[in-house]
């Protein structure tokens, strides 16, 4: 089929106005100075197969949990808006399909949040949501990881995997607050508190070989030096 593309965009659910865009390729990330306290999200990919988009120094707020926007616990939440190519047929559309971090398939089509038009020329788009909880920032941390969600959409229904979108979630520097309150649950002591500590390799025991060899090594260079003398 012809190249696919893929339209994100990514947005905090607890963003107030106003916001600006920054562009990557076909990528739109909406951003705003209340929602960061520094720097943007960084996107790499190519724009179509794969994109990976990785918070860091966001500041976050838990909201509420709200079965009816797909909300199933009280967190923060990290969103993408994903759009389906324009040049798939909309029969083939009906029965296109995405996983979400190693769930079962489902269908675009029934899960769109877009108007199920049947018009090729309009938008079909998905809201896709990672959730940011302190438990999330902890297991992460210990583990010396990131927080990971991954979604995988094939378009065409073929069965392969046509575009990958990743959302990765830096514990190191974000700052998460609580629902209710302005009480910091997360930030940048809780992390140093948490990571993991790596040590430095313990080189006592190879000090009498490692000077073996640089004493062999010494000899060996004065006796060429007095060979080429000669």
């Amino acid at each position: 089929m012809k190249k696919l593309f893929l339209t994100l965009t990514l947005f905090l659910l607890v963003m107030v106005s106003p916001v600006y865009a920054l562009g990557f390729e076909n990528v739109t990330v909406l951003n705003n100075s209340d929602s960061y306290k520094g720097g943007t999200p960084k996107i790499e990919g190519n724009g179509t197969r794969n994109v990976t988009i990785t918070f860091d120094a966001a500041k976050l707020k838990i909201v509420e949990k709200d079965l009816d926007l797909g909300r199933p616990i009280d967190a923060a939440w990290l969103g993408v808006k994903v759009v389906a190519p324009k040049d798939v047929p909309i029969a083939t559309l009906k029965q296109a399909k995405y996983t979400s971090n190693g769930s079962e398939p489902e269908l675009f089509w029934s899960s769109q949040d877009s108007n199920k038009s049947e018009s090729q020329e309009d938008e079909h788009y998905i809201y896709v949501y990672g959730a940011v909880t302190e438990e999330h920032l902890t297991n992460a941390t210990k583990k010396g990881t990131m927080i990971k969600y991954t979604w995988l959409f094939d378009w065409d229904n073929d069965g392969d995997n046509d575009q990958t979108v990743t959302i990765l979630i830096n514990p190191e520097e974000l700052v998460l607050t609580a629902k209710d309150t302005e009480t910091e649950l997360w930030n940048e002591d809780k992390f140093d508190e948490l990571k993991p500590v790596v040590e430095s390799p313990d080189t006592s025991d190879k000090l009498p070989a490692y000077i073996g060899f640089m004493t062999m090594s010494l000899f060996a260079g004065m006796y060429a030096t007095k060979k080429i003398a000669e």
